[in-house]
């Protein structure tokens, strides 16, 4: 299974293929649980998040609408659907932490030298596509992206119409898809 493609992966992974379902997860597992991890804030909720995630796309590789976006962007649609659901639907107490929380992730485990390295740079690419977009672009993206609002809260927020944040959201991700593919 030379390089494939994530269509070819997806494609395999609806006939059943499980190497290429791991293919698809070893590709896309560190951008999965960064974003897992940038809406809920908790490791454990992450983990469970993307498992969750990558097990919707073994069960519904066939819901993939390759004319609607790429796989990436369907994949990170999952996840972050998933990690907002989550986060909603903890209660009011665990929502805001408290000791065993901080304790938790004062114990949790430290990423390997490398590992922290990759995903540093990552962050600088994000972080540099980001700061190109047109600054009403990069709020709407902020909003979706890093603080897990809706399209209409987002609306509501910024004081726009719902069809202006799907707009701003398509074109500020078709902007970063071009600046990233480049990177």
């Amino acid at each position: 299974m030379g390089e494939w493609s994530d269509e070819e992966l997806l494609l395999a992974v609806r006939a059943g293929d499980v190497a290429a379902f791991e293919r698809l997860y070893d590709r896309y597992q560190a951008l999965a649980m960064a974003l897992a991890h940038r809406v809920l804030g908790a490791r454990p909720d992450a983990e469970e998040t993307v498992m969750d995630a990558f097990l919707a796309v073994w069960r519904r590789a066939d819901t993939f609408q390759p004319g609607r976006g790429c796989v990436r962007a369907w994949l990170c649609a999952l996840v972050r659907n998933r990690a907002i659901d989550r986060l909603r639907a903890r209660s009011p107490a665990a929502a805001e932490g408290g000791l065993e929380a901080v304790a938790e992730l004062a114990d949790a485990r430290r990423p390997d030298p490398a590992e922290a390295a990759c995903r540093a740079s990552d962050q600088e690419q994000v972080q540099a596509a980001l700061a190109v977009l047109p600054p009403e672009q990069r709020r709407v993206v902020e909003l979706a992206y890093f603080a897990g609002y809706t399209q209409r809260e987002i609306a509501d927020e910024v004081g726009i119409p719902l069809g202006t944040v799907k707009s701003r959201l398509r074109l500020a991700l078709e902007h970063l898809k071009r600046v990233l593919d480049d990177a």
